[in-house]
């Protein structure tokens, strides 16, 4: 070996040397990049498949712990009488509320075990709207569907339906009978919708819990709202969410597949095996081949399996609730989506050894050309390429010269190593950052030349939005300047600067908050956030509350808010100048007591509090009103009652008129009515005064008298 090394040529050991120790080492950092790259991306994919099956699992519970409350409140209801369930007079409101405030419930029911009259209010699958639908004997137990307004009052019949409807013999019913405790129903075809749903059903009885007077039910239409939170996680780039049933039926998932089939007249659930998506078809049939059958699955699975060659991480997690939900979900990503940045990664370290490779051969054949050279400038050379120009390590040879250069070139390959290292880590922790933000991310020059650029597609394209272009490049002039203002003051301060901007985006307006970091002496970092639909959501809420404000304030009737202590809680203008009052703050400071301030007589009063309790509101209520000088005067008023969940009045709104006029015209009217009839009465006395005397008996009475001798006849 030493024979061979004396006789060989200084070119050819330059070539040796460089390109084989070259080639060894990117050949090695690179195995080993690509395995502990692997290695990170199945830590990774098991934590990030916890992850999306950890929220998935929350948001079940959540979706469906809410049918069992609203079921616990109609309920309670139900049992107090405030639904009127057999005769369908009242009880709506609370039903729409309910449906008002939670948007993933498509119907809130009772059922009533005496004949199997029904009462809910359901969203209308035409255009979302709320409609109180009822059946009782009074309609032949043929549903009769009512519009509801904003408060949560029916307006007018929509249509009845062509069959009737017993509740008893329903499935939601029954099931809430034969568990005798709140139950789901299986996946079922909707009466109404057509749409698979899932119904809560609670059986209510008496206050002494014997006699059972009916059941109160909520339906759940599964694909629809769930399958939105499913769109939106993010399962890498091509990964996928399911649901399903213990029998394989899909609940849910994450793609746009149709979750029924049509049979003839019958519509089905789709088996998980029937699904077009290539991923959810191959995990089903994965699971079905390891498991044998879907109710098998016990426990939390992390399984791979191989698809088309690829293979893929999936993991399986029993969903179960406290009322017989039995489901399983799933969560299927593939490698690739892991992977593909890796690969990126490996690709470019290739490209750079074979740039590095050809320049360690151009650079050892020229050190070879000027061997006339002192050997002290090879050694010179290598320093110079071990500060950064190469990432190669070489043997220690026996020349001398060449001896110090090889220890250069192993102190430099030790440094590239720990650099390739660290830079793996910091890439990895600085991608999963960038991957989290919701924000244009740009790096720029102080001058505002962009550096780099990361979209992710979460703002629209801007005009001169590249990497070498500038800030004036992509932005109105006075955006462009003040965003150059921002960078500056980060640069001198170190501070976050924070602002919002708006610009023109063809015929829409954005708007964009932006913030600006200082990352060194040269460089700062920019990230903007699209905030047009809060902006959006702020200019309408203002515009609202400007109109409610105006109405309240300009009002020709007074408009009041009190509590059920006597207090007036709010009145407007209007209310202050009915009762002689300079303004709506000094009425409600000067009224300490309704009942004796206000009213004459103390029996409207108690009329008052009696109809709201009853009923919960008043129409064209009449009684006479104290004025602030003390004058009486009629007063017509329409009032509600505001009251909370529970049914406790909070306080009282509505709205109050001046009759006094109406009053005084009515009692002048009554006061004619009178004197007419007086005359009336004295005409017809006089008509029948002249018919006696014009009559033939009376004036043969009148000639007997005339002719009687008086004093013969008192003789």
């Amino acid at each position: 070996m030493l024979k061979f090394l004396k006789n060989l040529p200084l070119r050819r050991l330059l070539l040796i040397t460089f390109v084989g120790q070259l080639i060894g080492v990117v050949g090695l950092v690179g195995y080993l990049s690509l395995i502990n790259g692997q290695s990170t991306v199945e830590t990774l994919a098991v934590q990030v498949r916890q992850e999306l099956t950890a929220r998935i699992e929350q948001e079940l519970r959540s979706y469906f712990e809410t049918p069992h409350e609203i079921n616990r409140l109609n309920a309670a209801a139900f049992a107090r009488g405030e639904l009127d369930i057999d005769e369908a007079q009242f009880g709506e409101a609370q039903l729409y509320q309910q449906l008002k405030i939670s948007p993933t419930v498509a119907f809130a029911y009772c059922g009533s075990s005496r004949k199997g009259e029904f009462f809910g209010v359901l969203r209308s699958p035409q255009d979302g709207s709320l409609q109180l639908s009822y059946g009782n004997s009074n309609n032949k137990f043929l549903r009769d569907y009512y519009n509801l307004d904003v408060a949560g009052q029916r307006t007018f019949k929509a249509f009845q339906a062509t069959k009737p409807y017993d509740a008893r013999q329903r499935p939601w019913y029954r099931a809430a009978l034969s568990a005798q405790k709140p139950a789901w129903t299986d996946v079922y075809i909707a009466f109404t919708t057509r749409l698979p749903n899932i119904t809560a059903s609670l059986p209510v009885y008496d206050r002494t819990g014997r006699q059972l007077l009916g059941v109160c039910a909520t339906d759940v239409v599964l694909p629809e709202e769930f399958r939105s939170f499913l769109n939106s996680l993010e399962i890498g780039n091509s990964g996928q969410a399911f649901v399903l049933d213990r029998q394989g039926n899909l609940i849910a998932n994450s793609s746009d597949e149709p979750l029924m089939i049509e049979v003839g007249d019958q519509v089905r659930s789709l088996q998980v095996l029937e699904s077009q998506d290539p991923l959810v078809k191959g995990a089903g049939t994965f699971i079905q081949n390891t498991f044998g059958e879907f109710d098998q699955i016990r426990g939390s699975q992390q399984r791979e399996f191989r698809l088309k060659g690829q293979r893929q991480f999936l993991d399986i997690v029993p969903f179960q609730d406290d009322f017989g939900l039995d489901w399983l979900i799933a969560v299927v990503v593939p490698e690739a989506d892991f992977m593909r940045q890796i690969y990126a990664n490996t690709r470019t370290t290739v490209l750079l050894a074979l740039v590095g490779l050809a320049l360690a051969m151009v650079l050892a054949i020229l050190a070879a050309q000027i061997l006339t050279r002192p050997v002290i400038e090879v050694c010179e050379a290598a320093e110079n390429l071990a500060q950064g120009n190469f990432d190669q390590r070489v043997t220690t040879p026996p020349i001398r010269e060449m001896r110090r250069l090889s220890r250069t070139f192993n102190s430099m390959a030790l440094q590239l190593q720990s650099s390739f290292a660290a830079l793996s880590q910091s890439e990895a922790t600085n991608r999963a950052i960038i991957e989290a933000i919701p924000d244009l991310l740009m790096r720029t020059y102080r001058d505002g030349t962009y550096i780099d650029i990361v979209s992710h597609g979460r703002l629209p394209d801007q005009t001169g939005l590249k990497v070498g272009n500038r800030v004036q490049d992509s932005l109105p002039p006075l955006l462009a300047e003040q965003r150059l203002e921002m960078m500056q003051a980060a640069l001198a301060t170190g501070t976050l600067q924070v602002c919002e901007q708006h610009f023109k985006s063809g015929p829409k307006t954005l708007h964009e908050e932006v913030r600006v970091a200082a990352l060194n002496q040269d460089e700062v970092l920019v990230m903007v956030r699209n905030i047009t639909q809060r902006k959006r959501a702020e200019t309408a809420l203002r515009i609202a509350e400007e109109n409610y404000r105006s109405i309240y304030e300009n009002a020709l009737e007074g408009i009041f808010q009190s509590n059920t202590e006597g207090r007036f809680m709010s009145v407007n203008p209007a209310m202050a100048k009915l009762y002689g009052y300079a303004s709506p703050a000094q009425m409600a400071a000067a009224i300490t007591d309704i009942a004796q301030q206000i009213y004459v007589d103390s029996g409207d009063c108690h009329r008052f509090t009696q109809l709201m309790a009853q009923q919960g509101y008043v129409q064209g209520f009449e009684y006479r009103s104290y004025r602030r000088d003390g004058q009486v005067i009629w007063v017509e008023e329409d009032t509600r009652a505001v009251k909370d969940d529970t049914g406790n009045i909070l306080y009282y709104e509505g709205m109050i008129k001046d009759v006094s006029d109406r009053k005084q015209r009515e009692a002048a009217l009554q006061n004619q009515l009178q004197e007419l009839q007086i005359e009336i009465d004295e005409t017809k006395k006089a008509q029948d005064v002249a018919q006696l005397t014009e009559s033939g008996y009376f004036q043969e009475i009148e000639t007997e008298v005339t002719q009687i001798d008086l004093d013969s006849f008192w003789s």
